[in-house]
């Protein structure tokens, strides 16, 4: 028996729940992360780059391992079980050193990794192909609302000096409330499209790389603005704002009757045009910067409601497999825009700004051969 709309949405509707209360935990403690290395345990920034080149990096291979096992053994059970461990990261506040924080920060990461293309195709499965974009948007809408709420709670924490140690354990409860949501629920249908069009899934594969070069770490706009303006909590603050922003696009683009190609080209542009802002008005503190991370919460969400849109309209089969090369390509990406960014910004702001906006640039082109021969 076929499923209903509004049974179809309610589904939809606890994924991203599950999202929210996942993200109202954990993004606390990533927005944490490049404060507690660089202003707590006086690591260099490029020390930083380095480890979140590692956590992206080697992330990718969790990531693309959570699509295979998500064809193999169920999209739902490989996504409660790396939701289940993210919970690693909340044990970050309890690190003595630079080392233990680490560790433990990584150990969450990939789990969080292993679980994301795992979600994906949970809601793939449960929604037809005129229903997905909305779906993706939602999902990453509430997604990133969660992390917004977290950044509220803890630049109002560091603002106040409650310490880490205390804070971080706490984001355990939130994030095991969205591992209940995923329990709650259902078990999609098999995947299965009659299109496939491998050329298409290649291009966004390539695309993605390069957006993935180009979006450097949170961290940095981080620490730009802590570093502007001289107030860590307003760096902080600057990761509410950009997952503030997001949310709101997750939610404009589920509705937006665009064109995928055009949305995701779209978005490319913006993230470029936002970089290249990073080199003028780094002087001008919040005032210059905030608008600047505006722009880049909103290329994030059309990219993640475009992206997996697109790949799964033209995936003939094993959505999961897909899914896991997607985030697979950003992690590529991530893994080299990271440590990059870090070498250059340890030079200057300004190199590693230029870096990022040549690599979003890249995207673009990529995107506007693919929408051409697409059109032929």
């Amino acid at each position: 028996m076929e499923w209903s709309f509004l049974e179809i949405m309610k589904d939809v509707y606890k994924i991203a729940l599950s999202a929210f209360f996942s993200d109202l935990g954990y993004q606390a403690v990533v927005a944490s992360f490049p404060i507690l290395l660089v202003f707590y345990f006086h690591l260099p920034i490029f020390i930083y780059g380095i480890v979140e080149s590692f956590s992206y990096g080697i992330g990718l291979f969790f990531s693309f391992l959570g699509g295979l096992l998500a064809d193999k053994w169920g999209s739902k059970k490989v996504a409660i079980f790396g939701n289940t461990f993210i919970v690693l990261l909340s044990f970050t506040g309890f690190a003595k050193d630079a080392i233990q924080a680490i560790i433990l920060f990584l150990s969450g990461w990939y789990m969080r990794n292993l679980r994301s293309p795992a979600r994906r195709t949970m809601v793939a499965q449960i929604t037809s192909e005129n229903e997905r974009k909305r779906a993706f948007g939602i999902l990453h809408a509430l997604d990133v609302f969660g992390g917004m709420l977290a950044i509220v709670y803890l630049t109002i924490a560091i603002y106040f000096r409650v310490p880490f140690y205390f804070l971080l354990p706490l984001t355990a409860i939130p994030i095991t409330i969205g591992t209940l949501m995923l329990v709650l629920t259902k078990q999609g249908k098999t995947f299965k499209s009659e299109i496939q069009k491998t050329n298409v899934i290649l291009g966004i594969f390539i695309a993605t790389i390069f957006f993935g070069i180009s979006t450097y770490s949170p961290g940095f706009p981080i620490i730009s603005v802590s570093q502007s303006t001289h107030e860590i909590y307003l760096g902080a603050l600057t990761y509410g704002i950009f997952l503030g922003s997001s949310a709101l696009f997750g939610y404009v683009f589920s509705y937006l009757r665009i064109n995928d190609l055009y949305g995701l080209g779209l978005g490319y542009t913006i993230s470029g045009i936002a970089s290249l802002g990073f080199v003028f008005l780094f002087v001008y503190g919040a005032l210059g910067l905030y608008p600047l991370v505006f722009l880049l919460g909103l290329s994030l969400a059309a990219a993640e409601t475009f992206e997996p849109t697109i790949i799964s309209k033209f995936t003939g089969k094993n959505i999961g497999r897909n899914m896991g090369f997607l985030s697979f390509s950003r992690g590529i990406g991530y893994f080299i825009g990271n440590s990059l960014m870090g070498i250059l910004y340890s030079i200057s702001y300004t190199y590693a700004y230029m870096f990022a906006f040549i690599s979003a640039i890249i995207s673009v082109i990529i995107i506007v051969i693919l929408t051409i021969n697409i059109k032929k």
